[in-house]
């Protein structure tokens, strides 16, 4: 299996591992929405992202502008969001974080999370809403 992945520079890594800075998008499997982070100067350190809008379509929020000069953003199509899941034992009851989005810029292969302030998304939205 040929798994595609790509390294983002994150210049002020994330909140929690501000240390490190490179990290690594790596599909988990055929057509899933999800990818793996793994941290490039730490490959013991990885998280599972995925699409929050197809789990949370309505999810909107204004990306600031000076995010949009930190990566070089240019163009929307440049722009990739991911959110962090928690996934326990039984993944019925994972949580997806709407509150810290991952920003990535295909183009400059720059990342980061941003914290979204004034907001009424939660870290710990869960991905089962039935």
């Amino acid at each position: 299996m040929n798994t595609e992945q790509t390294s983002y520079k994150f210049e002020q890594g994330i909140p929690g591992f501000e240390h490190l800075t490179q990290f690594i998008f790596e599909e988990v499997g055929d057509n899933l929405p999800m990818k793996l982070m793994k941290a490039g100067d730490e490959p013991s350190i990885s998280l599972l992202v995925a699409d929050p809008f197809l789990f949370y379509p309505e999810y909107e929020w204004q990306l600031p502008d000076h995010v949009k000069e930190e990566l070089g953003i240019n163009s929307e199509e440049e722009v990739e969001i991911w959110s962090v899941l928690t996934v326990n034992t039984d993944f019925a009851n994972a949580t997806i974080n709407l509150l810290a989005p991952i920003i990535l810029n295909r183009r400059t292969l720059l990342g980061k999370q941003l914290i979204l302030h004034d907001n009424t998304y939660s870290s710990r939205a869960p991905l089962n809403q039935t």
